[in-house]
């Protein structure tokens, strides 16, 4: 582990800072604190919590609604499929119609060419079969007339039967093309019916994203008012610490080590703009190192633990106080959080936690911060990597 030793100082200094901090530490006003801001961070996070629920249930309920409208679009495309398959049987039956209205006209034909030669045999030969011949009204009784008749008309009845027959075929295929358009129709008016009762799911869900919408709206009012205390909490405990914490010129210094056992990957630097989870933040005040998960967290140098606290950004967080008005504060420890206590004394690489990715953080990596006086440092006038 590399140490950097920017400026050397006596060891009394150490000392000292050390010496004035500890009845510092057990001041009671520092639990008062400390609570303040824990209550407040856990009552922002609740709320926050209860936002995150608002919108992932307004996500459901816009999901659902895509959902509903992906249907009805499948049930109206279909329905204009049925009114087009409809339109298509309704011309099929008016050909159908056509057809059997010309066949009924040359069975009309061939049945008054028929009767025009009988009249005319009846004329030639006035006998009471010619007269019976004469008096048939209708294809049944001129097929029920006597043996002589169907001799002599034999060929004019075969064509006659022939012609029926082909006119009752086509009632026959009409009446399927009829019974075809009610199974359209009736499965169109089913669509239909469908496709309302989409319409009106779609318009509760409507009503169901406005309300949901406008809770939003009340409860990112509320994080707001509760960010506000968490933020004045934080920074009366910050304060406090400032105030109560040892302070000096911040080169008392022995020299600080590398928080992690391995170099990591330097993700942000000290000043820099970052997005983290679509929030733009400018001037990082520490050092993002990436690792892996469950990293052991070293103390970069020997102090005194001055807080252990989860907070909505920092996630579960260590700060030491190191003398000298010097202090380090190590971030997004994962769960539990820490493995010491404030006001407990550590020593230099001993291990405080560990690397995770806990409050506003898109993955595992530790933010380390340099603070002097309470004014934030850039670190890499402390530390380099291994």
């Amino acid at each position: 582990m590399k140490r950097i030793k920017p400026v050397l100082c006596r060891t009394a200094c150490g000392m000292l800072a050390a010496a004035l901090l500890a009845p510092a530490l057990l001041a009671p006003a520092f639990a008062d604190y400390k609570s303040d801001w824990e209550q407040a961070e856990k009552e922002l996070a609740e709320e926050k919590e209860k936002y995150e629920q608002i919108e992932s249930s307004k996500d459901k309920a816009q999901a659902q609604k895509q959902s509903l409208k992906n249907q009805q679009s499948i049930i109206l495309d279909q329905i204009s499929q049925s009114i087009e398959q409809i339109q298509q049987k309704e011309l099929e039956i008016a050909n159908q119609e056509q057809v059997i209205a010309e066949k009924q006209a040359q069975i009309d034909e061939r049945w008054g060419d028929f009767k025009d030669r009988m009249q005319a045999m009846q004329v030639m030969h006035d006998s009471g079969a010619v007269a019976m011949i004469t008096s048939a009204q209708s294809l049944y009784d001129l097929l029920t007339f006597s043996s002589t008749l169907q001799q002599v008309s034999e060929k004019d009845t075969e064509v006659l039967e022939e012609m029926n027959a082909q006119k009752a075929e086509l009632e026959a295929e009409k009446q399927e093309l009829e019974q075809a358009m009610a199974e359209l129709e009736s499965a169109k008016a089913a669509l239909e019916d469908k496709s309302d009762q989409l319409s009106a799911n779609i318009q509760a869900q409507d009503a169901t994203i406005s309300k949901l919408d406008a809770d939003a709206k009340a409860q990112e009012q509320v994080v707001a008012e509760k960010q506000k205390i968490a933020d004045e909490a934080e920074a009366a405990y910050e304060q406090w610490v400032r105030q109560n914490a040892s302070s000096g010129s911040g080169e008392c210094a022995e020299g600080f080590i590398w928080p992690l056992p391995g170099a990591g990957r330097v993700t942000t630097e000290f000043g820099a703009d970052q997005w983290v989870n679509g929030v733009f933040s400018s001037g990082h005040k520490g050092l993002d190192i990436a690792i892996a998960g469950g990293t052991p967290i070293y103390a970069a140098h020997n102090g005194t633990v001055a807080a252990t606290t989860g907070h909505s950004s920092y996630g579960n967080v260590v700060m030491i106080d190191n003398g000298d008005g010097i202090a380090t504060l190590y971030a997004h420890m994962q769960s539990p959080g820490a493995i010491v206590s404030v006001g407990q004394t550590v020593t230099q690489g001993q291990v405080i936690g560990y690397v995770g990715s806990t409050g506003n953080s898109s993955g595992n990596h530790l933010h380390f911060e340099v603070r002097v006086n309470g004014v934030r440092q850039n670190p890499r006038n402390y530390i380099s990597p291994p």
